[in-house]
């Protein structure tokens, strides 16, 4: 095991951002460059001790981006895997478990509701950053909210209700051009809000030109002071084409190629989400919260991964079912009790086929897939949480989920060819524990530790021979941390992780192969500090180590695709007023592609973007460059079998102007 953790430690900083309360002898400040990170309070009242951030609104509404989980750049310890292939152009990952989905680990939630795909990739195009009032990470195994793919920590995001009217057109590099637009009323009891945004651009790379919409409305209504009801569609679509993978020496010599094989790849994806949020205090004690949702996600996809493979066409369509509902019982100040369930049926289709001029070929043994399944999962939880007095305060819980489903396996012709059921994986129980310790009001320290699960997906989650014979991946952790401000303006943040799991799996091409028994370990330690009322700065520094532990041939190997550390600095300064710079350094540690550890490290970069925002008496203007000093950085995959291992550049210096217009 690499002994790298003592040193990160001591080098590590991560950004942070408070709001503090005015006191007698203090003014009011806010230090909110990017992350709005919870006070001593709001530690206790998210019932999560250990990596908790959020982006604030400030932030997100001067963010321009192609791919909307490039919007996470701003959350420390969260690290990317860029293909840039169209619609499948960018993935997240956290705590050690690979970005680029072949380790589905975090669950995504937008406005409360579900929104992993079948295999748990996270679908946020459907968002613009206009739409978005806050992003919340939590990084850990604690929560004991979520069950499926809630291996590693969460993702929320909210969208806005805020009373506003504003209009923001924006033009940029690569022929870009983007309109949002949001408009958020209160009339009497009714508060509505109607959101429309439209980008296209034609991409760094030849043959990238997208297009994406997103249109939605909330309206909540107010039944009484006690009770309200509220609904939230959302309609999104986003079309694009794919330059394709490139060779070593051509991505590295000429990045804003297409591959030639490529110029047919490309594709659309639409998605739908209607939601019903119902709450209510059924007492002064007594609150009750439930949503009914439907989540409805189409992708077909072209695409040829070398020239020496053929064009296929990729097409998934899936319902999604859902109801959560939770009950909080506030039994006096120092007890308090809630309990949560969640039932949610996915009906799925996935289609791989063969083409012969850009049409699907029907020739059954050109057909790779052709499955029609249904997932169910079911949870329950009930936590306990006491503060005894001002010092101390803990949470435990337990979470129980069960898994069932059916597959039908069908021919080119539609006709069922193979029928199974999924694996019997019986009750999964996965115990939650936080720990918050305040020796002062300056110095916050906390614990948590937990289960959580990894289940398979797609066809690997179903037989046709013994139920039994398969388990889901069962992973341990603990977080230890302590966050510090020694003065007003200064917040420190230090915490240690380690994460333990048998029989994982990963998938390769979709399905899971096990690779055993793993180890994963990191360290989190950051700064945020507003040096004067102008100057603020902040920095982070998250390391990473992970380990296959089973016996074999890739024992004491690292997994693939997790670089060693992730790395962020920066610096906000008011000149003036009205006029605000930015400057953003963003960096990323290189990794294997393999679990053999063969052919080299790659993934590393360093990238630096900056930003002007000018406030008018109207509105904002924003001027932002991306990739400052045009650094050359790349995405690549080991794909085996006569496609080898294959390059995606990054995009290259890029800029863009936008002008925001309230009234």
């Amino acid at each position: 095991m690499k002994k790298t953790f003592i040193s990160s430690l001591i080098v590590s900083a991560l950004p942070l951002s408070v709001v503090f309360a005015e006191t007698d002898n203090e003014p009011a400040a806010r230090i909110d460059p990017l992350v709005v990170l919870g006070t001593r309070p709001d530690y206790a009242d998210e019932n999560l001790a250990g990596s908790q951030d959020i982006i604030s609104r400030e932030e997100l509404s001067i963010s321009h981006v192609n791919n909307t989980m490039e919007l996470f750049t701003k959350i420390p310890g969260v690290y990317f895997a860029r293909y840039n292939q169209g619609i499948i152009n960018t993935d997240i990952g956290i705590r050690g478990f690979a970005a680029e989905g072949s380790t589905p680990h975090a669950k995504l939630l937008i406005d409360g509701i579900p929104s992993n795909l079948h295999n748990g990739y996270s679908e946020m195009d459907q968002l613009f950053p206009g739409n978005i009032d806050t992003i919340q990470v939590y990084k850990g195994n604690s929560d004991p909210r979520y069950g499926t793919f809630n291996v590693a920590g969460n993702y929320n995001i909210a969208t806005r209700s805020d009373i506003a009217r504003e209009v923001e057109v924006t033009l940029g590099s690569y022929n870009a051009r983007e309109i949002q637009g949001y408009w958020g009323e209160q009339t009497g009891n009714l508060q509505h809000s109607y959101f429309a945004g439209y980008r296209e651009s034609e991409g760094y790379r030849d043959n990238y030109d997208i297009d994406k919409y997103s249109v939605g409305g909330r309206w909540f209504y107010d039944l009484s002071d006690d009770t309200s009801l509220g609904f939230i569609a959302r309609v999104a679509e986003y079309d694009a084409d794919a330059p394709g993978y490139l060779t070593q020496e051509e991505a590295r010599k000429h990045p804003t190629r297409s591959a030639a094989y490529a110029r047919q790849d490309g594709g659309d994806k639409e998605t739908q989400s209607y939601s019903l949020h119902f709450d209510t205090a059924l007492r002064n004690d007594l609150t009750w919260s439930a949503k009914a949702y439907y989540n409805y996600y189409e992708r077909e996809r072209w695409v040829r991964f070398s020239e020496a493979g053929s064009l296929a066409n990729r097409y998934d369509e899936q319902d999604h079912y859902g109801f959560i509902s939770t009950l909080s019982w506030d039994i006096n100040e120092q007890w308090a009790l809630n309990w949560g369930l969640d039932i949610e049926r996915q009906d799925v289709l996935e289609q791989r086929f063969g083409t012969i001029g850009n049409v699907r070929e029907r020739d059954t043994s050109n057909v790779s897939r052709n499955f029609d399944y249904d997932f169910v999962s079911k949870g329950t939880y009930l936590q306990v949480s006491h503060a005894p007095n001002e010092f101390i305060a803990w949470n435990a819980a337990v979470r129980a989920d069960r898994i069932d489903g059916d597959f039908k396996q069908r021919n080119a012709a539609g006709e069922v060819i193979s029928n199974q059921d999924s694996y019997d994986y019986g009750t999964i129980v996965q115990p939650k524990f936080n720990l918050f310790l305040y020796p002062t009001d300056q110095l916050t320290l906390f614990a948590n530790a937990g289960r959580s699960f990894q289940h398979p997906v797609s066809s690997s989650a179903y037989t046709d021979g013994d139920r039994s014979a398969r388990d889901v991946s069962v992973n341990d952790g603990w977080e230890l941390g302590v966050k510090w401000m020694p003065t007003y303006s200064l917040e420190l943040r230090l915490s240690y992780w380690e994460q333990k799991a048998k029989d994982e799996f990963i998938l390769v091409d979709g399905l899971a192969q096990n690779v055993g028994k793993t180890l994963r370990q990191g360290a989190d330690f950051g700064m945020s500090w507003m040096a004067t009322e102008k100057l603020t700065l902040w920095g982070n520094f998250s390391a990473v180590d992970s380990e296959i532990q089973s016996p074999g041939a890739d024992r004491g190997n690292d997994l693939r695709s997790i670089p060693s550390y992730t790395a962020s600095t920066g610096v906000s300064y008011l000149f003036t007023p009205a006029l605000t710079g930015r400057l953003h350094y963003d960096a990323q540690g290189s990794s294997y592609i393999n679990e053999a550890n063969s052919g080299g490290k790659f993934g590393k970069y360093n990238l630096v973007n900056a930003s002007m925002d000018y406030a008018t008496s109207w509105g904002n203007i924003n001027f932002q460059v991306n990739n400052l000093f045009n650094e050359y950085d790349e995405y690549v995959y080991d794909n085996g079998g006569v496609d080898g291992v294959i390059y995606s550049p990054g995009d290259g210096v890029n800029a863009s102007v936008s002008v925001a217009y309230k009234f």
